[in-house]
């Protein structure tokens, strides 16, 4: 095998595993679909969110204890209901899922954060963010 055929076959090796990522739905033999059903907006719908990977808290090496001044850290690891988010959402350790419960609890019992919503700040950077992306900026 010749060096170009290598590279021809790694090209089509990653481009069937690129086509491979954008087919979500597990389609099996006999299925009945219509159009729509191979669009962009239904193949959404079946995506699978996946669990990140690594502890963002070990990568930097801090310790989230110490983080509960930061009520922009401790926001997004609470929900827009004001409840802490589960480790399969957050990608932590069990130590670290427990740390940052900890640390949203003292900022909560503090007065340093909300406890039913999200901070002010944090809603107008959001909505700055969305004016922006929309273009409607004053």
């Amino acid at each position: 095998m010749t060096v170009r055929e290598a590279e021809r076959r790694a090209a089509v090796a990653q481009e069937n595993q690129a086509i491979a990522r954008q087919l979500t739905r597990p389609w099996k033999a006999g299925d009945v679909y219509a159009p729509h059903d191979l669009s962009a907006a239904e193949a959404r719908k079946w995506r699978v969110k996946h669990r990140p990977t690594t502890d963002a808290f070990d990568a930097l090496s801090v310790n989230p204890l110490t983080l509960y001044k930061n009520f922009s850290v401790m926001s997004e690891y609470v929900t827009e209901m004001g409840r802490i988010r589960h480790s399969n959402s957050t990608g932590l350790r069990p130590v670290n899922q427990r740390k940052i419960a900890k640390a949203i609890r003292r900022a909560i019992a503090l007065g340093l954060m909300p406890s039913i919503h999200k901070h002010p700040e944090i809603i107008k950077e959001e909505m700055q963010g969305r004016m922006l992306n929309t273009g409607r900026v004053r």
